[in-house]
């Protein structure tokens, strides 16, 4: 026999029906269930969601369910509180009690059938085969009594409406597997699809939808779990439910960022088990697989399939969860509602998960954590009550790409052009320092990731995060000599800066340091330093806003900012096609001035056309000037270019930092050009074979930093003879 537990989740009221061991469907569609389920919830209060537990859970998101029932106790009440005003004789009083006991037999029918009034119309129409003697006493009592519960069928109003929906449609049911925590919803009006793509790992498929009388874009993630055959989830159910009688000697408890493996590996030996004494015939590997599922949702829930979608930068939960739809902040499409509803318990218990990983508690005396899931690329700020009014969890999830960011991964998305990519990429390599600036969400520190393999597996990269954003052991991986420096406290911070700057020559990448002091402490020792060259990332609008951050407000002299070289701004759009982000002017910092900062523009936002303009640095015939704004170069003959394509002199407004590059390095202006020319070309090369090819993997971490060593080998072996360089890397490229 079923049975019947109530538990609180937020505001909600949940009667949980376990119907293990029941042969029955465990879905209203089932009048078994239907009668089952009413009989239930009548004898608890009133509820706000029902759940049928079985391998599967059928989760009903209404209240409704519940009033039905009472509606329907109330209506037995009456049959057992029958009785007339008089009974003449004993033979009277047996037929009370018979027609009494006749309509409770019928009562299970009813409720299997509260839609149907048929029961009770049989009743009536027995009514009028009765001895003529009890006509009067039928139709002042009994009749009415029947007519009464007949009326309360009718007015539950069940009839019209299942003309058009079934049961389950009728109460709003999601049906899904027993582990996937939350409930999952599609969307409720009119859709449209706009967007379709699949996730790596075979990890799902994700459908973004225009909604018909909504101004928000609906969020689907379809995920192969949902999909999963029952036998698979029976092995699941199984290993879920079996009773340990003690801790594993291997359990290492003791420490949380291992309870995931070990979670793993423990349904891995339970599911073997349980395999080996059931008719059950499952390959080890998709033993291996469902392990990994199941300790993947014990984890980290609904965020681990969410974290494999590369198009997502940020995730926000309200409180109370179960009122409101998770929302996601999509690259392209910007904010989407989906049809996920969290659950108030799953949210506070994640976050003591993470509360014991960092050492720390998540309760009412410390309502507030910040934490990092970093094998998720996920950065989370949750708050909880008495920290916000409900008495519930809101979550905000910052999240990053699980793979590394990388320039020819901007190209594709034209958040810049080769040209100003290799512009930026020479000028770092040479040594000039530069901010990188912009509003949240306009992809600045992943374009101070893109730098790590610019600036070249010889250089040493010191990385000051105080949130882990950079994917340091993917670039540790493939060969780049990084140091990752966590910034806590700035004292600390500043005893490292001094070890660092007596530890020789690197580039420091600041980024996702939100610590005045810090940054202080960092900027300030690498101006002393003077040569050390830097990228950081700043909140500013413009370079005007960036000057009075790091001179008005972080109380700098204004002769620290002539230290740095270049100012990078970034923007994010709204389009009729979605979210766009753009690199939107590459601007170098003069060092001549006095209390106002003067600028030579390099490149400038076109926004009418979407594109990033040279501005001021070339010279020379206008239509391969303007060919060089293109994002394809592969058709541009680079002889032609550096004949007729020169650097416009510092003194006609050009670039005072390369032609004082080129002085320092003893090289001619016109070689600088084909050096920049000629890596531009090559960036180019990439993407357009990868959009030939269908390659996406060529714009990736691993096949970048392959071809950027083969090009820099050959410009390091022919150098200045830059037609050679190029003919050799066409060739390589072509072998690919």
């Amino acid at each position: 026999m079923p049975s019947i537990k109530i538990r609180s989740s937020g505001p909600l009221e949940i009667a949980e029906i376990d119907c293990h061991g029941c042969d029955n469907l465990g879905t209203l569609l089932d009048k078994n269930c239907r009668g089952c389920v009413l009989k239930l919830l009548s004898q608890v209060e009133h509820v706000d969601q029902v759940v049928l537990k079985r391998v599967y859970r059928t989760i009903y998101s209404t209240g409704e369910l519940s009033e039905i029932s009472h509606s329907l106790a109330k209506l037995k009440r009456k049959v057992l509180d029958y009785r007339p005003p008089y009974l003449e004789e004993k033979r009277c009083k047996e037929c009370v009690d018979e027609r009494t006991r006749a309509l409770l037999e019928v009562w299970p029918s009813i409720l299997e059938n509260p839609h149907s009034a048929e029961a009770v119309d049989k009743m009536i129409e027995k009514l009028n085969r009765i001895e003529k003697k009890c006509i009067e006493c039928t139709k002042k009592n009994f009749l009415p009594l029947l007519e009464s519960i007949k009326s309360g069928l009718l007015s539950l109003g069940l009839a019209n409406r299942l003309a058009r929906k079934n049961f389950d449609e009728l109460f709003n049911a999601s049906i899904q597997p027993f582990f996937i925590s939350g409930i999952w919803r599609p969307p409720k009006n009119k859709t449209k699809m706009i967007d379709c793509y699949r996730l790596e790992r075979n990890r799902g498929m994700v459908r973004i939808y225009e909604q018909r009388e909504r101004d928000v874009l609906f969020y689907e993630i379809d995920l192969p779990e949902f999909k999963l055959p029952a036998e698979h989830l029976q092995l699941l159910d199984a290993a879920f439910r079996a009773e340990i009688s003690g801790v594993p000697e291997h359990a290492k408890f003791a420490y949380p960022t291992r309870t995931p493996d070990f979670s793993s590996e423990w349904y891995s030996m339970l599911l073997h088990a349980l395999r080996g004494s059931s008719i059950l015939k499952i390959p080890a590997d998709e033993i291996q697989e469902l392990a990994e599922c199941m300790s993947n949702w014990l984890a980290y829930r609904i965020l681990e399939p969410l974290s494999h979608d590369e198009n997502l930068t940020d995730i926000y939960i309200s409180a109370p969860p179960e009122s409101l739809p998770i929302y996601v902040v999509h690259e392209r499409w910007g904010t989407c509602e989906s049809g996920i509803f969290w659950t108030t318990p799953d949210l506070l218990g994640l976050g003591e998960i993470l509360a014991s990983r960092l050492g720390t508690s998540f309760d009412e005396v410390r309502p507030q954590l910040d934490a990092e899931i970093s094998e998720l690329g996920m950065r989370l700020f949750l708050s909880r009550h008495p920290a916000i009014w409900q008495n519930s969890v809101a979550i905000a999830v910052r999240k990053r790409r699980r793979k590394p960011w990388t320039q020819p991964l901007f190209l594709e998305r034209r958040t810049l052009t080769p040209l100003a990519s290799s512009i930026v990429s020479n000028l770092i390599r040479l040594g000039a320092s530069a901010f990188v600036i912009g509003e949240k969400g306009s992809a600045k520190t992943s374009q101070i990731e893109t730098l790590v393999p610019e600036i070249g597996k010889n250089q040493r990269i010191i990385c000051f995060q105080d949130t882990e954003e950079l994917h340091f052991e993917d670039f540790v991986l493939h060969g780049y000599k990084l140091e990752n420096v966590r910034v806590t406290n700035p004292e600390h911070l500043q005893r490292q800066i001094d070890a660092f700057l007596r530890g020789g020559q690197a580039h420091w990448l600041i980024t996702e340091v939100r610590s005045s002091d810090a940054v202080k402490a960092t900027l300030g020792a690498a101006a002393r330093q003077g040569s050390q060259p830097l990228v950081a990332s700043f909140h500013a609008r413009g370079k005007n806003e960036m000057f009075d951050l790091l001179c008005h407000i972080m109380g700098f002299h204004p002769t620290v900012y002539k230290y740095i070289d270049l100012v990078i701004s970034t923007a994010h759009f709204q389009t009729s096609h979605g979210s766009i982000r753009r690199i939107v002017e590459v601007a170098e910092i003069l060092k001549e001035w006095d209390n106002q900062p003067e600028y030579i523009d390099l490149f400038t936002d076109d926004r009418k056309h979407d594109i990033l303009k040279h501005k001021n640095f070339l010279s020379g015939d206008k239509r391969l000037l303007r060919k060089l704004n293109s994002y394809d170069l592969t058709t541009l003959n680079f002889n032609q270019i550096t004949k007729k394509v020169s650097l416009t002199p510092a003194e006609e407004g050009g670039s005072q930092y390369i032609q004082l590059a080129c002085k320092r390095l003893a090289i001619e202006p016109q070689d600088m050009l084909a050096q920049i020319i000629s890596e531009a070309m090559m960036k180019s090369d990439i993407l357009f074979y990868s959009n030939k090819g269908e390659k996406g993997d060529y714009l990736e971490l691993p096949f970048v930093s392959r071809a950027y060593s083969a090009y820099f080998s050959m410009v390091k072996r022919c150098a200045p003879d830059y037609k050679r360089v190029r003919g050799e890397w066409r060739a390589w490229m072509k072998n690919q």
